[in-house]
Parts: C-alpha cells; sequence; structure tokens
C-alpha cells in the first residue's frame, strides 16, 4: 500500500525524449521504499527510494531523471550505487516525465525546489520512529545527480536555487542552460559527464556550465558517447566507465575512500580533473 506524504512549501529548450518505461532490474537485494510525496496540489512527486542491504545510515543520492524519461530507465546505474553502499532518492517529475499528461520543458525552473522538498520528507522520514526509512539515511552525506534535464536541475539545486544540504553533484549530459551557471555556498564538489557524440545538449554546452563551477570539480569526456545510452544501457560500451566513475566519486567525496579518488585519478587524457 503507498503512503501519501504531503510536503508543505510556501527561452525553449529542445532536448530528446526516453522511450518507454522499462522494468526494473536490481543486481544485488535491496528494499524499494516507494512514497507518495507532493509539493501543493499540483506537484506530485511520487518518489522511489532504493536503500542497500543492511541496517545503519547510508549517504545518500538524489537522482533525477531527464526530459520525457521514466525512472526505471535509470534502474541500472542507479543499482550500481546502491550495491555500493548508497541510498537512491528517484522521484518523478510532474511535468516532465514520460508518461505526464501534460509536458513542459521549462518546469525545469521548478525542479530543484522539487528536489530540496523531497530532501525535507526523506530527512523527516529517517527521524520518525517507525518509518521504513528511519535511520537509513545520513544527513550529513548528501548529493544529487540527473541526466540532460536531470543534470540542469543539478546545476539548478546547486546554483540560483542553492540546498546547502548538498556535498556533491553528478551532471549526466546537461548543462546550465536556463537554470544558469550561479553557484553558490560552501563547496560542493562535482563531476560531469559528456560525449562528443551528444547532439542534443552539446559537448561545449556542458563546458560551460563546468567552467563555471568555482569549486572541486571534474570533467569526464566520452569520445564516442551519445545523449543518453552510456547513462541507461548496459550495452552501450561506455556504461561500465560511467558507472564506475560516479561511484568512485561518490565514494570519495561522501565516504573520503582515498582509494576511489586514486581510482579517479587514474582514468587518463579524457579526464580532467581539478578535484584537488
Amino acid at each position: 500500500m503507498r503512503r501519501r506524504t504531503a510536503i508543505i512549501a510556501a527561452g525553449l529548450i529542445m532536448l530528446a525524449g526516453c522511450g518507454s518505461p522499462t522494468p526494473v532490474q536490481e543486481t544485488a537485494p535491496s528494499t524499494v521504499v516507494r512514497l507518495d510525496l507532493a509539493r501543493g496540489a499540483d506537484r506530485p512527486l511520487p518518489t522511489e527510494v532504493h536503500l542497500p542491504p543492511g541496517q545503519g545510515r547510508h549517504p545518500l543520492v538524489v537522482f533525477v531523471h531527464g526530459y520525457t524519461c521514466h525512472v526505471s530507465e535509470y534502474a541500472d546505474l542507479i543499482a550500481n550505487w546502491v550495491v555500493a553502499g548508497f541510498a537512491v532518492a528517484a522521484p518523478t517529475f510532474p511535468y516532465t516525465n514520460g508518461a505526464a499528461a501534460k509536458l513542459d520543458v521549462m518546469d525545469l525552473l521548478h525542479q530543484p525546489e522539487d528536489v530540496s522538498a523531497v530532501l525535507d520528507a526523506l530527512l523527516a522520514a529517517s527521524a520518525k520512529e517507525g518509518d521504513p526509512l528511519h535511520g537509513r539515511i545520513d544527513a550529513d552525506r548528501i548529493a544529487a545527480g540527473g541526466h540532460s534535464l536531470g543534470g540542469m536541475t543539478t546545476v539548478g539545486a546547486l546554483g540560483r536555487w542553492r540546498d546547502p544540504r548538498l556535498k556533491a553533484g553528478i551532471v549526466l549530459a546537461g548543462s546550465a542552460r536556463d537554470v544558469g551557471a550561479e553557484f553558490r555556498g560552501d563547496p560542493a564538489a562535482m563531476l560531469f559527464i559528456h560525449g562528443m557524440g551528444d547532439q542534443v545538449v552539446t559537448i561545449d554546452q556542458g563546458r560551460a556550465a563546468y567552467d563555471a563551477v568555482p569549486w572541486p570539480k571534474a570533467f569526464l569526456t566520452l569520445p564516442s558517447g551519445t545523449h543518453r545510452n552510456p547513462f541507461m544501457s548496459p550495452a552501450d560500451p561506455d556504461f561500465k566507465l560511467v558507472a564506475a566513475s560516479t561511484t568512485d566519486f561518490l565514494r570519495w567525496r561522501l565516504n573520503g575512500d582515498a582509494d576511489a579518488r586514486k581510482r579517479l585519478a587514474a582514468l587518463g587524457t579524457d579526464f580532467d580533473d581539478h578535484l584537488g
């Protein structure tokens, strides 16, 4: 039975769509808690929270899907993070998901605040006795990440709509278009990954956002990468690299894992490393 939690909160972009939802395939046993969240009556934010096996508090990643995409299309990437010990919260955004009755690409401008609202609800649940999330989220180790429009949302959540609880950001085939590159607040390390063959959000747009980041940062170039397959399809030759590098970035930034940092440093000439 789904439970409902209310969250109380006082140019044109052309982006390629994703596709039909695909079955979720977990690569290891995990718990999925499904929450019917909302930020007001017209902003439903149903959210899947994927918890690693075992008890205890886990670092959290809030993941934002792309325009006309479905959370399930990122199941394999999410599963990699969960296996590594990260809790992953994946909301479905009301006017940019693939099943939305009314699509509005410029609803992007509301999504960074949706990320903060979802985070409010998850941390409240984690502090509440008897809740399925009680004691499962570490409030001091939180990152945001997203693909395409979700990457732009992540830039916004670390910029114009800065949520100070975010300690890191992952931008997959994203840019600062329409959200602006107004990074502010305490440093939050950021990892950008972009394909040279991306014809939807060009690598130059991703680079421009990266160049504006004043904090520790890195940019991984996928020489043959396209807009979506490296981030969604395990059959894509770049998927393993994306999964490994994002996981090591999270291990380094949220867990202080020195070995993960060494693996990132060894990625080679396609990795522009200014993580410090």
